[in-house]
């Protein structure tokens, strides 16, 4: 007992019926969090969203569900606007995909629409299953339908998948996700949210992100838990640096700022989500292996002048260490801390400080 189905393209809400309810998850209230700005020399990068959110049977036995729905309207909410700064006059577009079995709950990718994707959002349950309790975990199938949503688009995509990590037929995923990155004419960006505990779904997660022409990311529900968590991960999704002029081609040509490396509060161990954001770097700097960089780290204003001078040092002799362990020659590799003293943003909000707390690779001339 179903309705007919529809994909991304459609944009129609497609609803589960059942015909026996099974028991009610406990929903989860999203974090409050406000639409993130381009700040200092950032502007937006991406040109297609999609969110993906996992509503399928492991979700529902894993009780992990709601927490997911609730990631999903809190990224709505903390995207930034259409009209965000970028180098290209349309606004972006964005779209979203709720899976169980062979049911969807879907917003058509379109020009940027933050309360069309909130009601859609608002509207996700468990999917695939009359009795409620959700289907099977076809990665591969919403993969193919991602793909035919971007068949006509071009520039960068991100795809954003909330998720436990556990599919049906991983090999297929798989492959469907190297043909959606390989396929697409521009570049496909895909970020993943692990929700559970499963090391094994983690695991596979970070696969698919590493598909990625070095833009993907991974991270965890957990590091999703504040608005300035939010507000970070949607800065990486989003937003990047202004492109600087060259007229080489070399990684090495100008300064990158690493998104998505995040050190333990107060301290300088690097956290393990940050591991695919340092790998991607390592390889990257072993393109041009005659250059030196200089690793740069930055704080936000939270403590003495002073200490924060020493901890940015220590964050960024921790980034040194990790891509002299990668491969990337220890020789050619200074690092320098400037704790407080160059903000990219001005103010004093929880996401001005996610801003500034950062690491950069400066080449050296």
């Amino acid at each position: 007992m179903y309705r007919a189905l529809t994909i991304l393209l459609s944009g129609a809400l497609v609803l589960a019926l059942g015909c026996a309810s099974a028991p009610p998850l406990r929903s989860q209230t999203p974090v409050s969090v406000s639409a993130i700005t381009a700040g200092g020399g950032e502007q937006r990068v991406t040109d297609q969203l999609v969110l993906v959110t996992d509503a399928s049977g492991t979700m529902y036995s894993q009780g992990t569900f709601p927490e997911a729905k609730a990631i999903t309207q809190a990224l709505v909410a903390a995207l930034p606007d259409g009209s965000v700064r970028s180098s290209l006059p349309k606004p972006y577009e964005a779209g979203s995909i709720g899976f169980g079995g062979t049911e969807r709950i879907t917003h058509a990718l379109a020009a940027f629409d933050r309360a069309g994707l909130a009601s859609t959002a608002e509207s996700l349950q468990v999917l695939g299953s009359i009795d409620g309790r959700g289907g099977e975990t076809p990665y591969r199938h919403v993969f193919s339908e991602t793909s035919a949503a971007l068949a006509s688009k071009s520039g960068r995509a991100a795809l954003v998948i909330i998720s436990d990590g556990m599919p049906d037929y991983s090999d297929e995923a798989t492959a469907s996700a190297k043909a959606l990155v390989a396929g697409y004419s521009g570049e496909v960006c895909i970020h993943t949210v692990h929700t559970g505990a499963s090391p094994d779904g983690a695991a596979y997660l970070q696969s698919l992100a590493a598909l990625s022409t070095g833009c993907g990311s991974s991270t965890t529900a957990s590091a999703l838990g504040s608005a300035a968590g939010l507000q970070s991960f949607v800065r990486t999704v989003m937003l990047g640096a202004a492109p600087v002029v060259t007229t080489r081609s070399s990684p090495c040509d100008t300064v990158i700022r690493l998104r998505g490396v995040n050190f333990a509060f107060d301290k300088a161990d690097i956290d393990e989500d940050s591991a695919v954001v340092l790998d991607v770097a390592a390889d990257q700097l072993a393109s041009c292996s005659n250059v030196r960089i200089r690793v740069e780290g930055h704080t936000d204003f939270i403590g003495t002048e002073d200490y924060n001078k020493q901890l940015s040092e220590r964050r960024a002799n921790a980034v040194r260490g990790y891509l002299a362990r990668k491969g990337v020659s220890a020789g050619r590799i200074t690092a320098q801390g400037f704790g407080e003293s160059r903000p990219l943003a001005p103010g004093r909000t929880d996401e001005d400080r996610a801003q500034n707390r950062r690491v950069e690779l400066h080449p050296i001339q």
